[in-house]
């Protein structure tokens, strides 16, 4: 909470110190109007009221810096929290394997080979779902792509990660990688809400000579093609799935303003957002 408190601070002031102008500029015409007023009076209560003005100008420019360094920590947090998950997730997979271990080699000192080999299969399935996630450079976008396989998993979402780049060289900070990719999952999450038969979606990051990629995509309803650049505007939703449209003008400006790009491209069978960001060198 005290994040908040001196950002709600800020804005009380700001109000105050404008009523306060308004209110002295307002009695200064009255008076004027009225003859109730001496010289003093008549120039003494717009002066008090310029000033309580210029008061609020700090306030105002401190206002949007605030705003950011807000968001900046809500993200941080939420990453920091997403790391923990992961640490957890991967305690108690070693955890695991050390039991698992165990029954193969009980199983195997048995004699009971094709049950090992079945054994040791369903296990490497569960160690891939992790293991997959693990391939970028960078622990928070791992973190956070774990959260999200994890809550894919939690609502019956089939979720498939092909990871072929750490991502070592792009110029985008951690923080808004993660609003990235969040945001954009959550959406494809969301867009399965209302989806009947089996729900997909599918996380790909690589690299080619130019550039960093991704697609993320799932086989909820079709976007119909005049508004596959609108749903990018601040503020627009389909309508769909809920939502205040905000998610994906957020990740369409972290492109923008790492000179990427983001696009949607959208058929009956699945939608895919796809991006690139420029490896700079």
């Amino acid at each position: 909470m005290k994040k908040f408190t001196m950002h709600k601070l800020l804005k009380m002031m700001v109000v105050l110190d404008v009523l306060l102008a308004a209110s002295l500029i307002a009695l200064s015409i009255y008076l004027y109007v009225f003859h109730y007023y001496t010289t003093t009076e008549l120039y003494a209560l717009p002066v008090i009221a310029l000033i309580s003005l210029s008061c609020a100008i700090p306030s105002v420019l401190l206002l949007r810096p605030m705003s950011k360094y807000n968001t900046r920590l809500k993200q941080t947090e939420d990453s920091i929290d997403d790391l923990n998950k992961l640490n957890n997730t991967l305690r108690a997979q070693r955890h695991d394997f050390m039991n698992h271990l165990q029954v193969v080699h009980s199983l195997i000192e048995l004699e009971e080979y094709k049950d090992a080999n079945s054994y040791i299969d369903k296990v490497y399935t569960d160690i891939e779902k992790v293991s997959s996630i693990l391939k970028t450079g960078i622990p928070a976008v791992n973190a956070i792509l774990e959260s999200k396989r994890q809550t894919c998993e939690s609502k019956g979402i089939e979720v498939t990660v092909e990871i072929s780049s750490t991502l070592s060289k792009i110029s985008v900070p951690d923080w808004e990688l993660c609003r990235l990719f969040g945001n954009i999952i959550d959406n494809s999450i969301n867009a399965l809400t209302l989806v009947q038969t089996a729900r997909r979606v599918s996380i790909e990051i690589f690299e080619d000579l130019h550039s960093y990629r991704f697609k993320i995509s799932n086989n909820g309803p079709m976007i119909p093609p005049e508004l596959w650049t609108r749903i990018f505007d601040a503020g627009f939703t389909t309508g769909t799935h809920g939502g205040e449209g905000m998610g994906l003008a957020i990740c369409s400006n972290i492109m923008k303003a790492y000179n990427g790009q983001l696009w949607v491209v959208s058929d009956e069978y699945e939608t895919v957002f796809e991006g690139f960001i420029p490896i700079v060198n």
